[in-house]
Protein backbone atom coordinates (compact mmCIF):
# COMPACT_ATOMS: atom_id res chain seq x y z
CA UNK A 1 0.00 0.00 0.00
CA UNK A 2 1.36 3.41 -0.99
CA UNK A 3 1.65 6.33 1.45
CA UNK A 4 -1.29 8.23 -0.05
CA UNK A 5 -3.57 5.18 -0.02
CA UNK A 6 -5.65 5.27 3.15
CA UNK A 7 -6.23 2.06 5.06
CA UNK A 8 -9.66 1.39 6.56
CA UNK A 9 -9.79 0.30 10.19
CA UNK A 10 -12.55 -1.26 12.27
CA UNK A 11 -13.37 0.79 15.34
CA UNK A 12 -13.68 -1.02 18.65
CA UNK A 13 -17.12 -2.34 19.60
CA UNK A 14 -19.08 -0.55 16.87
CA UNK A 15 -17.39 -2.29 13.94
CA UNK A 16 -17.66 1.00 12.03
CA UNK A 17 -14.92 1.87 9.56
CA UNK A 18 -12.52 4.79 9.88
CA UNK A 19 -9.91 6.18 7.50
CA UNK A 20 -6.97 8.49 8.20
CA UNK A 21 -6.15 11.07 5.52
CA UNK A 22 -4.63 14.51 5.04
CA UNK A 23 -6.61 17.42 6.48
CA UNK A 24 -8.25 19.84 4.07
CA UNK A 25 -8.22 23.63 4.70
CA UNK A 26 -12.00 23.77 5.07
CA UNK A 27 -11.75 21.32 7.98
CA UNK A 28 -9.72 23.60 10.28
CA UNK A 29 -12.71 24.52 12.44
CA UNK A 30 -13.50 20.87 13.10
CA UNK A 31 -9.84 20.09 13.85
CA UNK A 32 -9.84 22.89 16.41
CA UNK A 33 -12.98 21.40 18.00
CA UNK A 34 -11.23 18.03 18.30
CA UNK A 35 -8.12 19.66 19.77
CA UNK A 36 -10.35 21.50 22.26
CA UNK A 37 -11.87 18.15 23.26
CA UNK A 38 -8.34 16.86 23.83
CA UNK A 39 -7.49 19.95 25.87
CA UNK A 40 -10.60 19.45 27.99
CA UNK A 41 -9.79 15.76 28.54
CA UNK A 42 -6.29 16.67 29.78
CA UNK A 43 -7.73 19.31 32.13
CA UNK A 44 -10.16 16.72 33.53
CA UNK A 45 -7.14 14.57 34.38
CA UNK A 46 -5.43 17.57 36.06
CA UNK A 47 -2.68 17.57 33.42
CA UNK A 48 -1.33 21.04 32.57
CA UNK A 49 -0.47 20.09 28.97
CA UNK A 50 -2.19 22.17 26.23
CA UNK A 51 -3.80 24.53 28.77
CA UNK A 52 -2.12 27.78 27.61
CA UNK A 53 -2.90 28.26 23.94
CA UNK A 54 -1.11 25.29 22.37
CA UNK A 55 -1.94 23.98 19.85
CA UNK A 56 -3.56 26.97 18.16
CA UNK A 57 -5.20 27.57 14.79
CA UNK A 58 -2.07 29.10 13.24
CA UNK A 59 -0.21 25.85 13.97
CA UNK A 60 -2.97 23.79 12.37
CA UNK A 61 -2.98 26.05 9.32
CA UNK A 62 0.79 25.64 9.04
CA UNK A 63 0.50 21.86 9.44
CA UNK A 64 -2.03 21.74 6.60
CA UNK A 65 0.12 23.96 4.37
CA UNK A 66 3.10 21.66 5.00
CA UNK A 67 1.05 18.52 4.33
CA UNK A 68 1.57 17.02 7.80
CA UNK A 69 -1.92 17.40 9.33
CA UNK A 70 -4.14 14.32 9.34
CA UNK A 71 -7.71 13.58 10.34
CA UNK A 72 -9.54 10.34 10.99
CA UNK A 73 -12.84 10.21 9.14
CA UNK A 74 -15.63 7.85 10.15
CA UNK A 75 -17.59 5.96 7.53
CA UNK A 76 -20.39 8.52 7.88
CA UNK A 77 -18.02 11.35 6.96
CA UNK A 78 -17.62 12.70 10.49
CA UNK A 79 -14.13 13.75 11.61
CA UNK A 80 -13.22 11.92 14.81
CA UNK A 81 -9.51 12.52 15.51
CA UNK A 82 -6.46 14.43 14.39
CA UNK A 83 -2.67 14.34 14.54
CA UNK A 84 0.41 15.69 12.79
CA UNK A 85 3.16 13.51 11.30
CA UNK A 86 6.30 15.55 10.73
CA UNK A 87 9.45 14.45 8.89
CA UNK A 88 11.40 17.71 9.26
CA UNK A 89 12.97 16.89 12.63
CA UNK A 90 12.29 18.16 16.14
CA UNK A 91 14.95 20.37 17.70
CA UNK A 92 13.82 19.64 21.26
CA UNK A 93 14.71 15.97 20.61
CA UNK A 94 18.39 16.78 20.05
CA UNK A 95 18.99 16.90 23.81
CA UNK A 96 17.60 13.96 25.77
CA UNK A 97 18.17 12.73 29.30
CA UNK A 98 18.55 9.14 28.17
CA UNK A 99 19.16 7.91 24.64
CA UNK A 100 17.19 7.36 21.46
CA UNK A 101 17.10 3.97 19.76
CA UNK A 102 18.40 5.52 16.54
CA UNK A 103 21.11 8.11 15.93
CA UNK A 104 19.58 11.07 14.17
CA UNK A 105 19.32 14.81 14.79
CA UNK A 106 16.90 17.50 13.72
CA UNK A 107 19.50 18.71 11.21
CA UNK A 108 19.39 15.38 9.38
CA UNK A 109 16.33 13.50 10.66
CA UNK A 110 15.71 9.87 9.80
CA UNK A 111 12.57 9.70 11.94
CA UNK A 112 8.95 10.81 11.88
CA UNK A 113 7.45 12.70 14.82
CA UNK A 114 3.81 12.35 15.85
CA UNK A 115 2.44 15.55 17.38
CA UNK A 116 -0.91 17.07 18.37
CA UNK A 117 -2.80 13.80 18.85
CA UNK A 118 -6.43 14.32 19.84
CA UNK A 119 -9.70 12.39 19.68
CA UNK A 120 -13.19 13.89 19.62
CA UNK A 121 -15.10 13.58 22.88
CA UNK A 122 -17.73 11.29 21.34
CA UNK A 123 -15.09 8.90 19.97
CA UNK A 124 -12.83 8.34 22.98
CA UNK A 125 -11.80 4.77 23.79
CA UNK A 126 -12.78 3.56 20.32
CA UNK A 127 -9.29 2.60 19.15
CA UNK A 128 -8.51 5.81 17.26
CA UNK A 129 -5.20 6.36 19.05
CA UNK A 130 -4.03 2.93 17.95
CA UNK A 131 -5.25 3.67 14.41
CA UNK A 132 -3.32 6.95 14.20
CA UNK A 133 -0.06 5.41 15.36
CA UNK A 134 -0.47 2.43 13.03
CA UNK A 135 -0.95 4.82 10.13
CA UNK A 136 1.95 7.01 11.27
CA UNK A 137 4.19 3.94 11.26
CA UNK A 138 2.95 2.89 7.81
CA UNK A 139 3.50 6.38 6.39
CA UNK A 140 6.92 6.66 8.02
CA UNK A 141 7.97 3.31 6.61
CA UNK A 142 6.77 4.40 3.16
CA UNK A 143 8.89 7.55 3.43
CA UNK A 144 11.99 5.54 4.36
CA UNK A 145 12.14 6.71 7.99
CA UNK A 146 14.00 4.50 10.46
CA UNK A 147 11.64 5.20 13.34
CA UNK A 148 8.70 7.07 14.79
CA UNK A 149 9.28 9.34 17.80
CA UNK A 150 6.71 10.88 20.12
CA UNK A 151 6.64 12.59 23.49
CA UNK A 152 3.96 13.00 26.13
CA UNK A 153 3.38 14.64 29.49
CA UNK A 154 4.69 12.54 32.40
CA UNK A 155 1.23 12.68 33.99
CA UNK A 156 -0.63 11.43 30.91
CA UNK A 157 -1.05 7.82 32.08
CA UNK A 158 -3.40 6.93 29.21
CA UNK A 159 -0.95 7.96 26.51
CA UNK A 160 2.01 6.44 28.36
CA UNK A 161 0.17 3.14 28.64
CA UNK A 162 -0.96 3.14 25.02
CA UNK A 163 2.52 3.86 23.67
CA UNK A 164 4.00 1.00 25.68
CA UNK A 165 1.24 -1.37 24.50
CA UNK A 166 1.98 -0.36 20.90
CA UNK A 167 5.65 -1.28 21.24
CA UNK A 168 7.17 2.16 21.77
CA UNK A 169 10.32 2.20 23.89
CA UNK A 170 10.69 4.78 26.64
CA UNK A 171 13.95 6.53 25.78
CA UNK A 172 14.17 9.29 28.40
CA UNK A 173 13.14 12.87 29.13
CA UNK A 174 13.19 15.83 26.76
CA UNK A 175 12.47 19.47 27.63
CA UNK A 176 10.08 21.57 25.58
CA UNK A 177 11.02 25.08 24.57
CA UNK A 178 7.40 26.25 24.49
CA UNK A 179 7.15 29.05 27.10
CA UNK A 180 3.40 28.58 27.57
CA UNK A 181 3.65 24.98 28.78
CA UNK A 182 3.70 24.89 32.59
CA UNK A 183 5.51 21.54 32.77
CA UNK A 184 8.35 21.46 30.20
CA UNK A 185 9.35 17.82 30.83
CA UNK A 186 8.09 15.20 28.39
CA UNK A 187 8.61 11.46 28.32
CA UNK A 188 10.15 10.55 24.95
CA UNK A 189 9.41 7.33 23.06
CA UNK A 190 10.68 5.73 19.86
CA UNK A 191 9.71 2.73 17.75
CA UNK A 192 11.81 1.26 14.93
CA UNK A 193 9.86 0.94 11.67
CA UNK A 194 12.50 0.62 8.93
CA UNK A 195 11.79 -2.25 6.56
CA UNK A 196 14.81 -4.38 7.50
CA UNK A 197 13.70 -4.53 11.13
CA UNK A 198 10.19 -5.60 10.13
CA UNK A 199 11.26 -8.49 7.88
Amino acid sequence: MMENEAAKYDLKETGAKATMRLTQPEEIARVMEILDDGRHALAQLHIDQWQNGYPNQAMVEDDIARGISYVVEGDGGQLLATCAIDFDGESTYDAIEGSWLTESSSREPFYAVVHRVAVAREATRSGLGKLMFAEAERIAQGRGAKSVRVDTHPGNARMLGMLKRLGYYECGIIMLDYPNEATPERVAFEKIVERESLA
